[in-house]
């Protein structure tokens, strides 16, 4: 079922994508198909057909088991009638003997115990399915993380350039200063020096987005193409208390299942089995032990067992069980808290960078302010290069951290809701 719902989720991304091929994607198609593109995902059918077969299997238990056996031996000694009437001979059977005979039992009641082992199987399998989808849903947080990284990347590249156009008219007219002996040459050089650290910058983040594009396509399984937009939005979010959108609280439900589940499973060993049974064979000597010549035979009949008392045994594995629910309460108590104390955590992040974001719109207003008038100076030959680097640089460094807080902030939101299962 868990699969089933991630591949609808993961086409509908696709064909989302598709409809607009414009040369974009969203994280919610990168995510959708991560988890459809990863390993893992192949061992929903895999499970399915392994737990399919287990259940045939059990079925098959109330069909007809039927086993071929001989057996030629020798024996040193024979029942012998001791009749001494001349009038009545009964002759010693030989003492090499022969029989092969089609053995047949089929089970008509076995107390439930195979019903009980297919309820085992049949949780079993949705455990195994959930930890399957508990481990690809850690692979949203690694995608994000990439998502953004590439973001960040992008933003940092768009503000180089900025700055390199600031500096190249800057050193324009500083050349033009120059000529004209108002600026000294150093100065020239000193915006010459910052352009080529620019271009190293350059060179580092170019780098990064290819790594980041190539590392999308390998988790996403699809070609995305450095260059290609990746859209970012601004989801809303609110405080969320640990509930039910977790896999691991299906998990939880599911092993608490399996546990009662097995109490019943103990329960059934100590109910009674019945059989019907025949055999057919052909054999020296035959079921008439004064007839000392081949003959066939059979038998028909019935057969009941019950194991009643088993010393406690099955008493003891229900108490086992029953401190495993106590300790399976205790694991879902504890998960609670640490998914509280975690959502309480992202969502003071969350908090944080809201309110760091007038701060760093006003500080980016101010740093432009300052460095639109040093430009002046600068042109003017009153300061030096040096010093309008030094506030070039510090403007950028606001923008920067103006960029990195909004896309952080995104990038936060997203991550709270995938730590809620909302995502």
């Amino acid at each position: 079922m868990l699969k089933k719902i991630l591949l609808i989720t993961a086409w509908v991304s696709y064909f989302a994508l598709a409809s607009g091929q414009d040369g974009s994607v969203t994280l919610d198609y990168c995510l959708n198909q991560a988890l459809a593109n990863h390993p893992l995902f192949d061992q929903y059918d895999l499970l399915a057909s392994s737990s399919g077969l287990k259940i045939k299997n059990f079925n098959r238990n109330y069909l007809p088991e039927m086993n071929i056996n001989g057996d030629a031996h020798y024996q040193s000694d024979v029942t012998e009638i001791p009749i001494f009437s001349p009038a009545f001979i009964i002759e010693p059977l030989d003492k090499d003997q022969y029989k092969i005979s089609l053995d047949v039992s089929e089970l008509i009641y076995d107390g439930g115990l195979t019903k009980r082992n297919k309820d085992v199987e049949y949780i079993d399998n949705q455990i195994n399915q959930q930890n399957i989808g508990i481990d690809l849903y850690r692979l949203k947080e690694k995608v994000i993380g990439v998502y953004f990284s590439i973001i960040s990347l992008q933003e940092n590249r768009e503000l180089l350039n900025v700055n390199r156009q600031n500096l190249q008219s800057r050193l324009k007219e500083v050349e033009s200063g120059v000529k004209n002996g108002m600026v000294l040459s150093s100065n020239a050089e000193i915006l010459k020096a910052e352009l080529l650290k620019i271009d190293q910058k350059e060179i580092e983040i170019e780098a990064g987005i290819s790594s980041g594009y190539k590392v999308l396509s390998i988790l996403t399984g699809d070609t995305i193409i450095i260059g290609t937009q990746l859209l970012w939005g601004n989801p809303s979010v609110e405080p969320y208390l640990p509930g039910h959108d977790r896999l691991e609280y299906n998990l939880f439900n599911l092993q608490q299942q399996k546990a009662e589940s097995l109490k019943k499973l103990a329960s059934s060993r100590l109910m009674p089995r019945l059989l019907a049974y025949g055999q057919a064979g052909y054999g020296k000597p035959g079921f008439n032990m004064l007839l000392n010549e081949f003959d066939d035979y059979y038998i028909i009949g019935a057969k009941l067992s019950w194991n009643f008392w088993n010393w406690n045994k099955t008493r003891n594995e229900k108490s086992i069980l029953d401190l495993q629910k106590e300790i399976l309460a205790s694991s879902r108590e504890s998960f609670d808290q640490n998914l509280a104390v975690d959502l309480e955590r992202r969502m003071a992040e969350i908090t944080k960078i809201e309110t760091l974001l007038p701060k760093d719109e006003e500080i980016s207003k101010i740093r432009a302010g300052i460095v639109q008038s040093y430009a002046s100076r600068l042109q003017n030959g009153v300061i030096t290069a040096t010093e309008y680097i030094t506030e070039l640089n510090a403007e950028t460094e606001a923008r920067l951290n103006l960029k990195i807080h909004q896309i952080q902030l995104v990038r936060a939101k997203y991550e709270y809701l995938s730590t809620a299962g909302k995502l």
